[in-house]
């Protein structure tokens, strides 16, 4: 009895929620501690998590939940509360909707108002995947493209499309090697002008994305919508 009071002790409490309005840096999981030196994580709920650094100790602190507390398909609902409960909306993804080529998935607040989209756009030369875009209303259309592919934005870049395809498919061949648990493809999120979010896949403990934001004016909800999307690319 007194070991396990003592294993309930080291666990700690759970690590206090913040607030999601100006977050920096988040991902999606349910490791509320982590240690180094191979220590078991304690975990919490599935949600929105900001991790925080302090010597040999990371904390997730929640910012967002998920209804279900399943590890496995967090974004079955692709729905995020503000409380622990699942009883307030912090905003929701639409099912997608088709316009012309284009899939479009709305952002709703939780009074059901539009606060932005997010955009799936076919590519037109069949070696360049199809990108993705995020449009907030008073902003510039924010496009997500692999590091490899920022060159496309200059007439040299379009010239080496297919030199870009190729080293994707190296560079994801390389991802199977031995660095497969420890690094993931890597998307920028940029205006014609600025950096404005990077995106990583982080294939380690039980989270699979690590969103890095750039800049002020972002709505965050937008963000956390990008990382819910069902059909989001794998990372």
């Amino acid at each position: 009895m007194a070991f396990g009071k003592r294993k309930a002790q080291e666990q700690g409490p759970p690590v206090p929620a913040v607030d999601w309005t100006d977050v920096r840096r988040f991902t999606i999981g349910r490791t509320e501690r982590s240690v180094a030196h191979g220590k078991k994580s304690q975990l919490g709920r599935l949600a929105v998590r900001v991790p925080r650094q302090a010597k040999d100790l990371r904390t997730y602190a929640p910012c967002a939940y998920f209804r279900t507390d399943s590890p496995g398909n967090p974004v079955a609902e692709p729905t995020l509360y503000e409380d622990e409960a699942a009883q307030r909306i912090l905003c929701a993804v639409d099912d997608p909707v088709d316009v012309g080529k284009e899939v479009h998935r709305s952002v709703r607040d939780g009074e059901g108002r539009v606060i932005g989209t997010i955009l799936r756009i076919p590519s037109s030369n069949r070696v360049v995947h199809h990108t993705w875009r995020i449009a907030q209303a008073g902003h510039p259309e924010i496009a997500g493209r692999s590091q490899w592919s920022l060159a496309n934005n200059s007439p040299k870049g379009l010239a080496l499309r297919g030199l870009e395809s190729t080293l994707n498919v190296v560079l994801e061949l390389a991802a199977d090697g031995d660095n497969r648990t420890t690094e993931g493809r890597t998307l920028e999120w940029r205006t014609e002008d600025e950096l404005v979010m990077v995106s990583k896949g982080i294939p380690q403990f039980d989270s699979s994305i690590d969103m890095s934001i750039k800049v002020g004016w972002l709505d965050r909800r937008l963000a956390f919508a990008v990382a819910m999307v069902p059909d989001f690319p794998k990372l």
